[in-house]
């Protein structure tokens, strides 16, 4: 896939050439109609709502694969599993399948508890329990099935019982203490104050994080626009860009990023700025599967001085997230 020339950013017309005219490439039948990549008959209102709709289609075979990914990790019990299973249930909250994220989670609770990973097994709760909250209190209907709620708290009571068994570390209790207020229906209860211990795997609230990072990169590019520093207006961005990538609205990120690469003032910084080169390529490996935009941008992101530690993580993040998407289909296609 080409570059647009005219502004030097993917076309979001191209990104609907990955797609069936039709939609999803895995759908088949004709009144009757069944995923097969899922191997599942599937309502009507489903394919009509998100099967045929080319962007909600790409997403939602992302969620499936990361999920079928991490259970071939957990076979091999492998704490990569979780990192999938997280990008597994971010995807569903794109698709609004609260119900899916949160069963992505369990299975990562669950995962956990066997490991005896009880701080991973943690953080998914925590992930699952804020998702389960908000679509509670805003009456989502993909969380009417009581079983969702049953199966969160009976992994949260179970990572309990596995916490009680093998430590007893006051730190661990204080953690403890928190997540059976929190399994109880507590969740306004003051929480404990901890210092969280060191942990060699982080598993980060994807979609939450992903919301607060864009209102923060967005706020910041304006505000050193004003004030005329103009490198860290390139930065921000193309954070701020790739942060709706990752909230599954490659297309809205796209747009902001023109946007701003098309200000006068700033156009030329853009087109000059390293940063924006290797954003430009991470969205071409995104859209298009194209390994060897992800392999240059490895490269490139290695040339970026970037001035924030918290900047440069945020991205690598976002790099590795969209190199496992791009080597994931690139096995689905062998």
């Amino acid at each position: 896939m080409n570059l647009c020339q005219s502004k030097g950013i993917i076309c979001w017309s191209c990104v609907h050439k990955l797609a069936e005219p039709g939609g999803c490439s895995w759908l088949r039948g004709d009144g009757k109609y069944a995923c097969a990549f899922r191997g599942q008959n599937l309502p009507a209102e489903e394919v009509r709502l998100k099967c045929t709709n080319p962007d909600l289609a790409m997403i939602c075979v992302d969620a499936y694969s990361s999920l079928s990914k991490a259970h071939e990790l957990i076979e091999q019990e492998s704490t990569e599993a979780f990192l999938w299973l997280v990008e597994a249930g971010t995807q569903f909250e794109n698709l609004s399948e609260l119900d899916n994220t949160i069963m992505a989670c369990v299975k990562g609770i669950n995962t956990a508890k066997n490991m005896n990973l009880i701080d991973n097994g943690y953080e998914l709760f925590k992930y699952a329990r804020r998702v389960y909250e908000d679509g509670i209190a805003r009456s989502d209907p993909s969380l009417k099935d009581p079983s969702i709620k049953h199966n969160l708290v009976k992994a949260g009571l179970e990572l309990i019982a596995s916490t009680r068994k093998t430590y007893q570390s006051d730190t661990l209790r204080d953690m403890q203490a928190e997540l059976k207020a929190a399994v109880l229906g507590g969740a306004t209860l003051r929480k404990v104050e901890r210092e969280a211990p060191a942990k060699d795997l982080v598993i980060v609230d994807g979609r939450q994080l992903y919301t607060k990072k864009l209102c923060e990169y967005k706020e910041s590019a304006e505000a050193y626009l004003r004030a005329g520093v103009l490198s860290n207006v390139v930065v921000f961005s193309c954070m701020a860009a790739l942060a709706e990538l990752m909230l599954g609205r490659p297309k809205e990120g796209i747009a902001y990023l023109t946007t701003m690469a098309s200000d006068p003032r700033i156009k030329e910084k853009f087109n000059e700025d390293e940063c924006f080169k290797w954003t430009r390529l991470v969205f071409k490996g995104f859209v298009s599967n194209d390994i060897a935009a992800i392999d240059e941008a490895k490269t490139r992101f290695l040339r970026i001085p970037w001035s924030f530690k918290d900047d440069r993580e945020f991205a690598r993040r976002v790099m590795d997230s969209v190199a496992r998407r791009v080597s994931r289909s690139r096995e689905s296609v062998q």
